[in-house]
This record gives structure tokens, C-alpha cells and sequence, in this order.
């Protein structure tokens, strides 16, 4: 059996506040301040149906909400 190689993985920066075009599905995000990489999916829907509106691309922008970064800091740590 051969051993399994650790590949390095590189993840784009992106510059505060850019929107972002994910993938539908298993787009990743890393987290600058947790370290944790959320998997994440998206759909984009007709508000008045719920219907998935095909050949439709979903843009993101994730920032830190500092208020509640602290807060949650302060409550879990």
C-alpha cells in the first residue's frame, strides 16, 4: 500500500467586501478568524413561485459582523 499524500490546498483571498459567483453546490469558504471551512450550496428561486429559476448565478458577499463576533467570543470563550 502506498501512503496517502497531504496535497495543499489554495484558497483565493478575497478582498474585503467583493462579491463572490460560487459554484451551485459545494462551494468553500474558509473563515479568516475560526479557521473553519464551511461547505456551503445556493439556489436561486422565483420570490413569487419558490421555483429554482434555471441558468440563474447566485453572487455572495461574507463579511464579519463585529458586534456579534465579540459577543459570540465573549459568551462561548
Amino acid at each position: 500500500m502506498s501512503k496517502k499524500e497531504n496535497k495543499k490546498i489554495d484558497f483565493y483571498v478575497v478582498p474585503k467586501n467583493e462579491w463572490q459567483m460560487p459554484i451551485e453546490k459545494g462551494y468553500k469558504m474558509a473563515c479568516c478568524d475560526c479557521g473553519l471551512v464551511h461547505a456551503m450550496d445556493f439556489k436561486v428561486i422565483d420570490p413569487d413561485t419558490n421555483k429554482v429559476i434555471k441558468n440563474a448565478r447566485a453572487i455572495l458577499r461574507a463579511r464579519r459582523h463585529e458586534t456579534l463576533t465579540k459577543q459570540l467570543r465573549k459568551n462561548k470563550y
